[in-house]
This record gives C-alpha cells, structure tokens and sequence, in this order.
C-alpha cells in the first residue's frame, strides 16, 4: 500500500497519473466545465461522461484515452453525489439496485481494462457512435 507522504512527494501511481499544475484561469474553467456537467448528471439521471468526454478532449486538450480515463474517475463522485441527493428527495426505484450495481460494478472493470488497450482512434469511434444512437432512440422514440 503506497503511503499518503509518497502520494504528496508525487512518488505513486496515483500522484503521477495526476495532471500538471494549471493556472488559476485555468482551474477555473475547468470547475464550469464540471459544474456543468455535473448539472446534467443530476438533472438527467446520467449523461455526465458524455458530456465530459467532448469537454475534456477539446477544451482541455486531453488526449482520448486520458480524456476517457478521468471522465470515468469523475463518475463516482458525481453519481455517488446524485444517488445522495434523489435518495434524499425520495426519488428513483431502488428494487433492482443491487442486482444492477453489481453488473455495473463488473461491467466497469472489464471496460477499464479494455480501455488501456483499445486504440484511442476506436475508442472515439465508438464513443461517438454511442453518442449519435442514444440521440437517434431518443429523438424517434423510446
């Protein structure tokens, strides 16, 4: 188990994925961009890395694989967040929750290894794909 000190000297795994320092304006911008796209997670119920994934690649220049990468480590939080709030609020069903967070929980895994070896050109192939069949269901029906 690597140490909280190592983490803070920048010595792990973790610290080094971690992205250089960014200017004020900068952390600023992307804290928009995330107040955003946080906005629609909540709203719609999901959507946040669909959106993140545009924003990440073109407003923050991160690479595909890197841009796919954070907008997952981004998801937890977020839907974690969510959860919180329409549990709260006494929204959502929650009958199959189990059942569907353990598939979610695998299919998860299974992905994230897929991504470290999937080539970025395919990856924005199918995200984009993705992206235009769920525009497509929605718009002519669900």
């Amino acid at each position: 188990m690597e140490s909280i000190a190592a983490f803070c000297e920048g010595k792990t795994t973790l610290a080094r994925y971690s992205a250089k320092p960014v200017s004020p304006g900068r952390a600023a911008v992307s804290a928009l961009l995330g107040l955003l796209v946080g906005a629609v997670n909540g709203l719609l119920g999901a959507g946040g890395g669909m959106l993140a994934v545009p924003l990440l690649t073109g407003a923050e220049g991160l690479p595909a694989k890197k841009a796919h990468a954070t907008a997952i480590a981004l998801i937890l939080p977020l839907s974690a967040v969510s959860t919180l709030v329409y549990a709260l609020t006494g929204g959502g069903s929650y009958a199959a929750e189990m059942p569907a967070a353990a598939g979610v929980f695998a299919g998860g895994i299974v992905g994230a290894l897929l991504l470290s070896k999937a080539p970025a050109a395919l990856l924005t192939e199918l995200f984009y794909g993705v992206m235009m069949f769920a525009g497509i269901k929605m718009l002519f029906g669900a």
